[in-house]
C-alpha cells in the first residue's frame, strides 16, 4: 500500500517549517561565531601582553583598566607569575613563559572552533538558498493555479 503523495501546499508549508527552522540554526550559529571571534581578539590581546611584559624583564609602566572607561598607570617590577583563569570562576598562578604558552594553546583552539562554525554556517546558508529556491518555485505553481 502506497501512501497518496503530499500536496503542492503540504510540500510548502513543510519547507516553510524548514526555512524557519534553518534561519534560527544559522543566527545561532553567527553568535556563536561572533563570541568565538571576541574570545579570540582577547586571547590575541592578553598573550601579546603577557609577552612585551616578558620582554621587558617583567619591568615597566602599564595602563590597568578599572572599569568604566578608566585606566590607571601601575608600575611593574619584576613581574615573575601571571594568575591565569581556567574557567568555572577557577584560577592559577602561572610563570610568564607557561601563561603566554597557555595562550598560544586557547587560540589554536579558538581558531580550530572558528573554522568548524564557518563551515557549519555555510552549510546552513547553502541549504536556506536551496530550500528558499524550492519555495519559491512551488509558490510560483500554486500561484498560477490560483491556489497561492
Amino acid at each position: 500500500m502506497t501512501s497518496p503523495q503530499p500536496s503542492q501546499r503540504e510540500v510548502l508549508d513543510e519547507l516553510l517549517l524548514e526555512f524557519s527552522n534553518l534561519k534560527a540554526y544559522a543566527d545561532a550559529i553567527r553568535q556563536q561565531i561572533e563570541l568565538t571571534t571576541n574570545i579570540l581578539a582577547e586571547l590575541v590581546l592578553s598573550k601579546s601582553s603577557l609577552e612585551e611584559i616578558n620582554a621587558r624583564g617583567g619591568n615597566g609602566e602599564v595602563l590597568v583598566h578599572v572599569g568604566a572607561g578608566n585606566h590607571i598607570r601601575v608600575q611593574l617590577n619584576s613581574v615573575q607569575s601571571v594568575i591565569v583563569g581556567v574557567g568555572a570562576g577557577y584560577s592559577v598562578e602561572k610563570g610568564i613563559s607557561d601563561a603566554i604558552a597557555e595562550m598560544e594553546s586557547r587560540i589554536k583552539q579558538a581558531q580550530e572552533q572558528s573554522v568548524k562554525l564557518q563551515d557549519q554556517y555555510s552549510k546552513v546558508s547553502q541549504r536556506l538558498v536551496q530550500v528558499q529556491e524550492q519555495v519559491d518555485s512551488i509558490y510560483a505553481k500554486l500561484e498560477a493555479t490560483g491556489q497561492a
